[in-house]
């Protein structure tokens, strides 16, 4: 952003439009959210999100097709918004009216949909660092639009003292104005961040006068947050700097949220074990690594014997603690590389990758079927179920996921023609 452009746009422009983008992206997250939940939990969509022009109709694609100012409008941090945003609003669509018409979940397409939402949020980054990386920026900042900032900010000298912080540094870190002039932003560290973090940051700021990225951070009461931070090198007229500024969003929350829905979208929320597009996700990347290391990928495919009887006889919560003992010894008899998840109702599948030529694979199925034959302990009730096993292997059997899963699930039934509480591996 040149000097002209900041003498076009006034304090009182500035601090305006920050604080409507500020509220238009907090909008857009919880479109993003509402997008999810109609996806994954079956929410009803807005009708808006069904119109020929959804991206027309949320509250942030109202606010940007609303800026009319010439200066904003030039930015090339502000036209590059306009592409990921439409995208992301027809893939959205695409997605919901797939859903109503009761196609299958597209995971790829979904993918694309989080992939967009996170492109966007990078693009009004950029934008938002394009209103506060200019020489002029400091002026602004030590009156109105600095002292009335959304966001925390502070002023060091070359050295990193702090010089200045506004109202809001003080509500997120608890530190008043008067605790943290003189000392270093190290007033702030989490211990999250090791120190070849932080040289890395300070190279980045001395070579190209600019760093952003994520980091936790700590407040005077002891307790972690996570800022999305900005820092910003100020130079003279000579190129040499005299200030640093960093500017700073408490994005603690909104991280929890996404974290929540990608479990939503990737894990069983009974057993807590990886869902079904996760199985595949990290059977994708297993057989990948194995191709490049000519090395074998297990695939079994479990089926619960005497299950339905339990569920019967004992009814579903039951049902459902027993679901959750089996996922929990399946677990505790697998290692940390191998992925186990439930595939659906009874059915549980594992991905055993990197497997060398002498590693024992009936082995591991052998302790699998003795784990689950144990008893379980439900309430008042003692139970018992064993499992039957199918087994395939990368490459003997299939060189991708669908063809290995089937495989391992026909493995299964003949598992269980021929007496079941067994394995057996496939047979071509």
């Amino acid at each position: 952003m040149d000097r002209t452009l900041f003498q076009r746009l006034t304090s009182s422009e500035l601090d305006s439009y920050a604080g409507e983008l500020d509220h238009a992206v907090e909008h857009h997250v919880r479109w993003l959210n509402g997008i999810s939940r109609a996806l994954l939990c079956g929410t009803p969509p807005d009708n808006g999100d069904l119109a020929p022009e959804p991206h027309l109709h949320c509250h942030f694609g109202r606010w940007y097709h609303g800026i009319d100012n010439p200066a904003l409008l030039q930015l090339p941090e502000f036209e590059a918004i306009s592409p990921v945003h439409e995208e992301m609003h027809k893939v959205a669509q695409q997605l919901l009216l797939a859903q109503q018409g009761n196609a299958a979940f597209d995971p790829a397409l979904y993918d694309r949909l989080i992939h967009l939402g996170d492109q966007l949020r990078e693009r009004i980054g950029s934008l938002r660092s394009g209103f506060k990386h200019n020489m002029n920026l400091i002026s602004l900042l030590m009156g109105k639009v600095f002292e009335n900032a959304a966001e925390g900010v502070l002023i060091t000298d070359p050295a990193g003292i702090i010089l200045s912080v506004n109202h809001a540094f003080s509500e997120f870190t608890g530190y008043s104005a008067e605790e943290a002039i003189g000392k270093t932003p190290a007033l702030l560290r989490s211990g999250r961040q090791s120190d070849a973090f932080y040289r890395h940051m300070w190279l980045t700021l001395q070579n190209e006068g600019q760093w952003e990225g994520e980091i936790w951070n700590r407040r005077k009461d002891g307790k972690h947050y996570l800022e999305w931070l900005t820092i910003s090198g100020v130079r003279d007229e000579g190129g040499t700097i005299t200030h640093y500024v960093a500017v700073f969003s408490d994005i603690t929350t909104e991280k929890e949220n996404e974290e929540r829905l990608y479990r939503l979208a990737h894990y069983d929320l009974l057993t807590e074990l990886p869902n079904r597009m996760l199985f595949y996700d990290r059977l994708r990347q297993g057989l990948l690594r194995a191709r490049r290391s000519r090395r074998r990928v297990a695939i079994m495919f479990l089926d619960l014997d005497g299950f339905k009887q339990v569920n019967d006889e004992l009814g579903h919560p039951a049902g459902d603690e027993l679901l959750r003992q089996v996922a929990r010894r399946l677990t505790g008899v697998l290692r940390a590389s191998d992925t186990v998840s439930r595939f659906g109702g009874d059915e549980f599948t594992v991905a055993i990758p990197d497997l060398a030529p002498g590693d024992d694979v009936s082995r591991v199925a052998q302790k699998i079927i003795e784990a689950v034959a144990k008893p379980y302990y439900l309430g008042s009730h003692r139970a018992q179920v064993t499992t039957s096993i199918g087994i395939s292997l990368f490459p003997d059997h299939g060189e991708e996921p669908d063809a290995l899963i089937t495989h391992a699930d026909m493995a299964m039934y003949e598992t269980k023609k021929g007496g079941k509480n067994n394995f057996r591996f496939f047979e071509a």
